[in-house]
């Protein structure tokens, strides 16, 4: 089990994310490509449409701008065979057949069946949306800004390897064990990472602000943030190549370790 120490550096780690833009996006002054704003960005577009009957005046539910941005923050940049407009247009699909009917449901939702269908939608918006069964790292990825209030585990290679580090190795391939190990390894955690405090909302809008203050209050997201950063760094204490292994290719892979 890690130290208290660790978790305190991984909790420094997320709110410098939190707050800072992401220097490798264009000028590297974008507030969009912090935390924050992809939080603002993903699910908030997904909010709004909800309030306005799933229709945003004939454009993306989800803007293709901001799936780029998320690309260079998550280092998905590998990822060549789908353009951004592709995934964009997929989740339009995805989210007025599947997410619609159940939206209302998904912050109240026990913590087994959040978990079941948060792992069954990562499987499916990997074939819908990015057409590949091996993208389901990339479909964690997204999922995890879209869908703040789901139990959802960013998956890549480091990641599997940093679960075996802290002795919560995934039984098989695939997001469904690596979530369920994820899982199991988190609510160890989770006792410890309750204590450290959640950032405080800023933006020039104040429904932004009670939008995103609402989401950290009512949700787990900023405590699994902290644990996502938290397995990084047990990786990198023991890989030259760890940051590499956190990125993704089109057929899924991520690197050798």
């Amino acid at each position: 089990m890690s130290t208290n120490t660790d978790l305190e550096s991984a909790h420094a780690r997320a709110l410098d994310r939190w707050a800072r833009p992401f220097p490798g996006f264009t000028s590297g002054h974008d507030p969009r490509t912090s935390d924050q704003g992809l939080l603002t960005c993903l699910y908030g577009s997904l909010e709004h449409a909800a309030r306005h009957e799933w229709l945003n005046a004939g454009r993306r539910l989800i803007d293709k701008t901001y799936i780029g941005m998320l690309w260079h923050v998550q280092d998905l940049t590998d990822l060549r065979g789908i353009r951004a407009e592709q995934v964009a247009a997929g989740l339009d699909l995805f989210i007025r057949d599947v997410v619609r009917p159940v939206w209302a449901e998904l912050p109240h939702l026990p913590d087994g069946t959040s978990l079941a269908i948060s792992t069954a939608w990562v499987e499916q918006m990997a074939g819908s949306c990015f057409g590949s069964v091996y993208s389901e790292a990339a479909a964690s990825r997204l999922m995890f800004f879209l869908f703040p209030m789901l139990p959802v585990f960013n998956l890549s290679q480091g990641h599997r390897l940093a679960l075996d580090e802290i002795g919560h190795p995934p039984d098989r391939e695939g997001y469904r064990a690596f979530a369920q190990a994820a899982s199991s390894a988190y609510q160890a955690y989770l006792p410890r990472l309750v204590d450290h405090p959640r950032p405080a909302p800023s933006a020039a809008d104040p429904r932004q602000v009670h939008l995103i203050q609402d989401l950290l209050e009512q949700t787990d997201w900023w405590t699994r943030r902290i644990f996502d950063h938290h397995l990084r760094s047990c990786l990198r204490c023991g890989v030259s190549d760890a940051p590499h292994l956190f990125g993704s290719d089109d057929a899924g892979h991520f690197g050798e370790a």
